[in-house]
């Protein structure tokens, strides 16, 4: 479950990365194709004029959408890494403002980057209605961490006490 959470939202960096840089690269390249594309052929002239207006409007705002994948992937982690459940303590340790960790949190789970998880504003909790089984919580307990053990009520946490 955590790492699928995780090579989503890694997929995703990577995209908006290449996309930042694509367009960082278009507004070098484009003002000399306006130039050379002035005195020679149409063509050029109007990949120079896209290129640039691509690279100058388009570059700021990917760069700003990346900064806030980045925010998102820290907060993900913070989750799935250290096991912090409430909002609280999961903005106390990102020194954010709680209300962002909220959006954060509501925008991670409708890109599926949080699966398995119901937030009620406040907290976190595991999905019991989802189809978890042994396998895909990796013999650790999402709660508290702790090893987990089958038995025959199902998956139990012996820490926290947690079914699967």
């Amino acid at each position: 479950m955590r790492v699928d959470n995780q090579l989503k939202i890694n997929k995703d960096l990577k995209k908006m990365l290449i996309f930042c840089i694509i367009a960082s690269i278009f507004l070098p390249i484009g003002v000399p194709l306006i130039v050379i594309g002035a005195s020679k052929t149409w063509i050029l002239l109007t990949f120079g004029i896209i290129m640039t207006v691509f690279g100058f409007y388009g570059s700021p705002i990917l760069w700003v959408l990346y900064g806030n994948l980045r925010t998102t992937k820290q907060v993900v982690n913070t989750i799935l890494k250290e096991n912090l459940t409430n909002t609280k303590e999961i903005s106390s340790h990102l020194q954010m403002p709680e209300k962002q960790v909220k959006e954060i949190i509501n925008k991670s789970i409708k890109k599926q980057y949080l699966k398995n998880l119901i937030f009620d504003g406040e907290t976190l909790k595991i999905n019991d209605k989802s189809k978890l089984n042994y396998k895909n919580l990796k013999n650790k307990c999402p709660n508290c961490g702790g090893l987990l053990e089958q038995s025959s009520d199902g998956i139990v946490c012996p820490y926290c006490g947690s079914k699967f």
